[in-house]
């Protein structure tokens, strides 16, 4: 072996030893460093990559997640503001990759540094997550495991206050109470002292309960940094304080407001609503001039209709909430200013009909979760049937004083008519192309801007924007009213309602001046044909049998009103002074039963009224359904006893029936009904008094016997058989 070799052989042997040892050390190492070893070296290891690794990671994906759910958040502020950013799906849907990154980096604590001291943090970290995600079940899971299992006292009270924000926002109120009252003697440092404030304070802020929430902010507020969130928070505190009447308080919290940092919109409002609890109107003008708030002008109008409303002047005060529409380009905004004009033109100005217009404009823009929704549907829907009633009855009168008119009379009634309503059409047909000519100009504006037919990511145009073409749409119904779509739709003889506002006005015409041709009726430059004449003549009730038919639907029409009152709108007054009318001026109507049956209804307040109803009912109908129906009380149910009894009078009754025994099966029938009310067989006891009463009555009253078990009993299985009954009578 050369001499190199023999030299190095041991030197081979020597490195040979020292990986071992380099091995052996780092083996060691690792294994000291084992996530289930409380050694002090592995302890540091897990606490450092827990920390400086995933918890670093996920606390930044966490405040960039939270940083845009409070951008993306737009706040309505004529509204009460929410002291924190509601969760929703929408939100947690445009930061679901972060909030999936924070799960992830978090749970990486949970699965490789079991023994680190963040492992507690990184628990509460992933129930965040889960919580803004909607995943209240796991986030409530989560949170739940920290406060049993945690050794740290901060990260449980973290979880708590998570704990008592998810059951919030599940709308558990009592249960996140219960879980507040944990916290309520806890030290809590000054970050979870902060947050408790505030969830506690959003939670009675939801329960309307404002007293108590303005206290809690109260002590939230020195907790908070200067910044747009504390602004918002102060913002929410004035509102709080303006409802509760607390003028000095509100206007405190208005005025800190500009003096931390909020955006331009939160500060405009917060000093014109600070002008409006101290009455300071004079620089809403100012206001207006200035350019900087041109997009703003919606809710300066608003606060300058407020003031109006305060000093009672409604009139002008509904100008100017019509003008803070007309100025909007507030898509949140606007449908809030509909609703106060709607419930404007119904409770106060009792403009039903205008009423009806704004709450449909109103239900069209409002969004579904909003807590107002269900109200202004239900509104909209009542409304909608009050008007085409009340127009079916405006019709008919207005036709039938036309009939009674003589011949000339009424030539001249209908010119001044048709001239009247083409005047007004040109004057609603300017409205309608300044409205047009104002929506092209916004376009021409737009596309000076930015061309929307080469870029269609934007929305600019006129039919896309959803805010113009509503108010296109409100000014149309306003200037129109409600029109098919079809040719020659602004022709004069459409919806003849329209043109007689008032029937007494019909006599006015008496005075007008016709052509002497006979052919034509002119008014300054305006030409009629008899066709037009004609076309109004034909709606005119002129025969017996027409006059019938109108009075009928006029009959119906004012029945359906009173129930429309009492049942949709909830005016017990109104629906009380609309039957008693309807009784009056329709005497044995097929609608009197339950008219005086609703009547008594109506009264129970009023035992004499009542009374004098249920004898009238009692008398007149005593084998009416709405008779027995008035003789049930709430609670009376027919025990199985009597439920057998009147099975076999029943049987009894139908024997006779069918041996031809009309007189004794007509008796039974009547026994049955009056000493068994509300039992399970009525539906079958009145059918059979119907057949009864074609064998012993006229056809007449066997078919109204049989139209009121229609209308009496829907649900019957013997419907079918009724109808099948009455078409055969109606053939013959």
């Amino acid at each position: 072996m050369p001499l190199c070799l023999c030299y190095l052989v041991p030197f081979f042997d020597i490195m040979k030893n020292k990986y071992l040892i380099y091995i052996t050390i780092l083996s060691g190492f690792l294994f000291g460093c084992s996530q289930n070893s409380s050694s002090p070296l592995a302890v540091g290891f897990h606490n450092v990559n827990a920390k400086y690794n995933a918890l670093f990671q996920a606390d930044i994906k966490l405040q960039e997640a939270e940083k845009a759910l409070f951008e993306a958040h737009k706040d309505n502020y004529s509204q009460p503001l929410s002291i924190l950013i509601p969760i929703d799906s929408n939100s947690a849907g445009a930061v679901s990759e972060q909030l999936g990154a924070i799960i992830k980096k978090a749970s990486l604590v949970v699965e490789r540094h079991q023994n680190s001291k963040f492992l507690d943090d990184a628990y509460v970290m992933i129930g965040k997550a889960r919580l803004l995600k909607q995943d209240y079940k796991n986030a409530i899971e989560t949170f739940k495991y920290v406060n049993t299992n945690a050794t740290s006292d901060k990260a449980r009270d973290a979880a708590l206050i998570g704990l008592m924000r998810a059951y919030t926002e599940q709308g558990e109120y009592q249960t996140a109470l219960r879980v507040a009252e944990l916290l309520r003697e806890e030290p809590l440092n000054n970050e979870n002292t902060r947050d408790f404030y505030l969830t506690k304070a959003y939670l009675h802020q939801l329960k309307e309960e404002y007293k108590t929430s303005v206290a809690i902010l109260e002590e939230a507020l020195p907790y908070m940094k200067k910044n747009e969130q504390k602004a918002r928070v102060l913002f929410a505190a004035g509102q709080m304080y303006e409802a509760l009447d607390a003028k000095n308080d509100a206007s405190e919290k208005y005025l800190a407001v500009n003096k931390n940092r909020p955006s331009y919109d939160l500060g405009f409002y917060a000093k014109l609503n600070n002008a409006l609890v101290l009455g300071q109107t004079d620089g809403f003008q100012k206001l207006l001039k200035d350019s900087k708030n041109k997009d703003l002008q919606d809710k300066i109008y608003e606060a300058m209709s407020m003031v109006e409303m305060r000093k009672g002047n409604s009139k002008d005060g509904v100008k100017l909430l019509q003008a803070s529409a007309q100025s909007s380009q507030n898509q949140k905004q606007l449908p809030y200013t509909f609703l106060k004009l709607a419930d404007l033109a119904y409770n106060k100005m009792k403009n039903y009909e205008m009423a009806a217009a704004y709450y449909d404009s109103t239900a069209s823009l409002l969004p579904q979760t909003d807590p107002a929704y269900k109200r202004v549907v239900d509104k909209q829907r009542s409304l909608r049937d009050f008007v085409i009633q009340n127009n079916i009855i405006k019709t008919e009168d207005s036709l039938q004083i036309l009939a009674k008119m003589n011949p000339a009379q009424l030539e001249k009634v209908l010119e001044k008519v048709i001239l009247d309503k083409i005047a007004k059409e040109a004057a609603d047909l300017k409205k309608a192309q300044d409205i047009v000519n104002r929506g092209m100009q916004m376009q021409a504006e737009v596309k000076a801007n930015n061309d929307v037919f080469t870029n269609h990511n934007k929305n600019n145009w006129y039919f896309n924007n959803e805010i113009a073409v509503k108010q296109g749409k409100t000014s149309f119904l306003g200037t129109w009213g409600v029109r098919k779509l079809e040719d020659n739709w602004r022709r004069s003889t459409k919806d003849m309602f329209t043109i007689f506002e008032n029937p007494s006005d019909i006599n006015k015409g008496n005075n007008l001046e016709v052509n002497s041709n006979k052919n034509t009726t002119t008014s300054k430059g305006g030409s009629l044909s008899k066709s037009e004449i004609a076309e109004l003549k034909a709606k005119i009730p002129f025969s017996k049998e027409a006059l019938a038919a109108s009075q009928k639907r006029k009959e119906d029409a004012s029945f359906e009103l009173g129930k429309i009152y009492k049942f949709r709108l909830n005016e017990p007054r109104n629906a009380v002074i609309t039957f008693e009318h309807f009784l009056t001026d329709f005497p044995k109507s097929s609608h009197e039963p339950e008219a005086l049956y609703l009547l008594c209804l109506l009264n129970e307040d009023n035992a004499a009224g009542k009374e004098t109803y249920r004898k009238r009912l009692m008398k007149d109908y005593e084998d009416s359904y709405f008779a027995r129906l008035l003789n049930r009380t709430s609670s009376e149910t027919l025990t199985t006893g009597k439920e057998s009894e009147a099975q076999k009078l029943y049987a009894e009754a139908y024997g006779y029936f069918a041996q031809n025994n009309f007189t004794d099966a007509l008796t039974f029938v009547e026994t049955g009904l009056k000493q068994y009310p509300n039992s399970q067989i009525e539906d079958k006891f009145v059918f059979l008094k119907a057949l009864l009463l074609a064998k012993t009555q006229t056809v007449e009253i066997y078919q109204k016997a049989l139209k009121n078990f229609i209308t009496d009993y829907p649900k019957s299985q013997l419907i079918a058989m009724a109808k099948e009954r009455l078409e055969a009578v109606e053939k013959k």
